[in-house]
């Protein structure tokens, strides 16, 4: 969080003139490969070989991640774009070679959702090299393009959707149909939702040829179209009622505005930055602060904070909402840009220390249940 809160903070520092650069690629980096990957990376290091079986990642592994993407989140508020994107792809790589690892010593299978996380781990590895590459002077603008939406939506879109069809029917309170019982070789029910997620992977590379071949619109439709077909076969909305589950109901709202950010990205293309706004503000920010909640507070042994921290959620969802809607709306009337741009900022900053304040002390607190692993399972 405090990449994200240093990363939005630039805008404002740079308005100011207390900035000496123009902030726009340290921005992204820092929500991206900060902000996001901190909360990506930790839930897949921790959830990973719980649901495996398998060993818990060295404390050397996660040490080894947390330096190299620290050290990426200082270089690149140094303006120190190349070797950020460069460190930050060591950091990625060494969380895939040690969850290839788990995988391999495993004595479960994992939800048949979460290869697609696997895939964005590999786009953000792909994509932080593609950068970087460019950075040091290979100019290729397919590959800075492409890098570009391998590393800002391959890696955090499609571990949202892997993991959430895993993740968001506890939220829901709906059947969960990713969760199987344990077996080493899966079966068939297994295969088959397995193979929805390689058709949405597939999906999801096909609209990146299109955005490419300048076929902006086309792309995000075919994008939205994989994403929303594998969210509505794989999660259980239809069971969802909203007197139950009031974080339920921000879940809807959060994907709604994915949803609403590739449609508006489609229709206004030369307006595509702002649009994916509301993926960036409240569809990413929301899920990672209302999925952290649970996580959070569940696994600190304070399950009873979850319903105590319901108006807060509700607080941030909607001030999220109300940023994104200052964001898009800058971009549509320049003439109030740049103020609109530090609202929107202010809106954010107010929901991230609001999280430092409210969940992030209870990130130090020590889980009372152990990891379940292939030796205690066995015994």
């Amino acid at each position: 969080m405090t990449f994200g809160l240093l990363g939005v903070m630039l805008w404002p520092l740079f308005h100011a003139g207390w900035l000496p650069y123009y902030p726009n690629f340290a921005h992204t980096r820092l929500m991206i490969e900060g902000f996001a990957a901190f909360f990506i990376f930790g839930f897949l290091m921790t959830a990973g070989p719980r649901l495996l079986g398998s060993e818990p990642f060295t404390r050397n592994a996660v040490f080894t991640v947390f330096i190299l993407t620290c050290a990426a989140g200082i270089a690149h508020l140094g303006n120190q774009t190349a070797l950020g994107d460069l460190l930050f792809c060591l950091a990625t790589s060494s969380v895939v070679i040690q969850a290839a690892r788990a995988y391999r010593n495993r004595c479960d299978c994992p939800p048949p959702g979460f290869p697609l996380a696997a895939l964005g781990l590999l786009s953000a590895c792909a994509g932080s090299l593609f950068l970087a590459l460019v950075s040091l002077g290979y100019n290729n603008p397919y590959l800075f393009s492409l890098g570009k939406i391998l590393l800002f939506q391959g890696f955090t879109l499609l571990p949202i959707i892997g993991v959430g069809a895993f993740f968001f029917p506890k939220i829901l309170g709906g059947r969960n149909a990713h969760d199987f019982p344990e077996m080493r070789v899966p079966n068939h029910e297994w295969k088959r939702r397995f193979l929805h997620s390689c058709w949405v992977g597939i999906g999801f590379f096909v609209s990146i040829a299109f955005e490419l071949s300048g076929y902006i619109s086309i792309a995000y439709w075919v994008r939205l179209g994989a994403l929303g077909a594998y969210c509505i076969a794989e999660i259980p909305f239809q069971e969802f009622h909203r007197d139950r589950s009031i974080q339920g109901t921000q879940l809807l709202i959060i994907l709604s505005t994915i949803a609403l950010g590739f449609a508006g990205a489609a229709i206004f293309p030369a307006n595509k930055v702002a649009w994916l706004h509301a993926y960036f503000l409240v569809g990413l920010t929301g899920v990672i602060f209302l999925v952290s909640v649970r996580v959070v507070f569940g696994h600190s042994g304070r399950p009873d904070l979850i319903l105590k921290s319901v108006r807060l959620s509700k607080w941030i969802t909607g001030t999220l909402l109300f940023a994104a809607a200052t964001r898009i709306f800058a971009d549509f009337y320049l003439s109030v840009q740049t103020s609109h741009y530090l609202y929107a900022s202010a809106l954010w900053l107010a929901c991230g220390f609001a999280w430092m304040l409210f969940v992030a002390p209870k990130t130090m607190a020590t889980e009372p249940v152990g990891a379940r692993t292939c030796t205690s399972a066995s015994k």
